[in-house]
């Protein structure tokens, strides 16, 4: 990206951040920027919160931080639209949903800035905390710019995007420089107790070295070794992946109506039941007992068919979830 012209370049890929959200909630989606402006790294620990949803990669061509942050309604929008329940809660499952459309969404951006004849490059996409996002700010001044989503829920959603000035790259010391220090210290803290004043001058020499093996012995720690494939820190274990052989119960419902008891224990070979639905009136499409389409009925090669007329928008199904029916 041209960082001169960052707010141009951003407003350049929101419709195909549109086209993406829509795609994949089925429901017409509509990004705006509300505001924008650089701000220094102090200013983030104001406008962060802990419950919010932090994607967190770099820019590699430019050795920038890129910051997505999302509102906590997300966990639930996700999850209800790509798995058909709400967890609105960040758990692994939660996690394992922003790592999928973190990928996929990176490869639309991508795709339209090779498109724009753009080198970028991002890395690993990464779902952290608010205090693991500070941890790793790289820059002494952020672009921030404020968006409000509408249509993926009954009011607009908040997101904000940040991306670091790389003129502005804070000097990190090296993981090899602070073990170097960390040996150093514990090098000095060594002799100084090893030294004459850390022995009582009453004790015999004997005495003395004794204490010195205790000393040198009580740093001589052996840490366990891990294999490879040690613990599960792969993010492909959180992947969609997993659910792929989960079976789902698809159902057609034609109708339903009330009967009393009475009414029930009268039925008998041949009684009609009449259905609440009117004759020719669309059939709902049931997955794990929640509707998301609507169909009509037909008939291939002597078996039924549904052919699905429409879906039920991402509004109606949340409704429906947050009602319990």
């Amino acid at each position: 990206m041209v960082i001169d012209n960052w707010k141009k370049d951003l407003t350049q890929y929101l419709p195909v951040v549109e086209e993406f959200l829509t795609s994949l909630l089925l429901e017409e989606t509509n990004v705006e920027v509300d505001s924008t402006k650089e701000v220094e790294d102090e200013f983030l620990t104001e406008i962060l919160n802990d419950d919010d949803i932090f994607l967190y990669t770099r820019e590699l061509s430019n050795n920038a931080d890129i910051i997505i942050v999302l509102d906590k309604v997300w966990f639930g929008l996700l999850s209800s639209i790509m798995l058909g329940i709400e967890e609105k809660e960040k758990n692994e499952t939660t996690i394992g949903l922003f790592e999928e459309f973190s990928a996929d969404l990176s490869q639309v951006i991508l795709k339209k800035a090779e498109e724009n004849e753009i080198n970028a490059e991002l890395g690993i996409i990464k779902i952290l905390s608010r205090s693991e996002v500070l941890d790793l700010l790289a820059h002494k001044r952020y672009f921030w710019a404020h968006l409000e989503i509408e249509g993926v829920a009954d009011d607009k959603v908040r997101a904000e995007f940040l991306m670091g000035d790389p003129e502005t790259v804070i000097e990190k010391e090296s993981e090899e420089d602070q073990a170097e220090g960390e040996k150093e210290a514990d090098s000095v803290s060594l002799e100084n107790d090893d030294s004459e004043d850390a022995f009582s001058p009453l004790e015999t020499e004997e005495e003395r070295e004794g204490k010195r093996e205790n000393v040198i012995s009580a740093r001589q720690i052996e840490f366990a070794e891990f294999s490879e494939n040690f613990g599960n820190g792969d993010a492909e274990a959180h992947s969609m992946d997993l659910l792929k052989d989960v079976e789902l119960d698809v159902s057609v419902e034609l109708g339903r109506i009330e009967l009393p008891l009475g009414k029930v224990l009268q039925l008998a070979k041949g009684s009609v039941v009449e259905l609440e639905k009117l004759a020719g009136e669309p059939v709902d499409i049931l997955v794990n007992s929640n509707r998301i389409a609507l169909g009509e009925v037909v008939v291939i090669d002597e078996h039924f068919g549904v052919r699905i007329s429409s879906l039920v928008t991402t509004k109606k199904r949340l409704a429906t979830i947050k009602n319990g029916s």
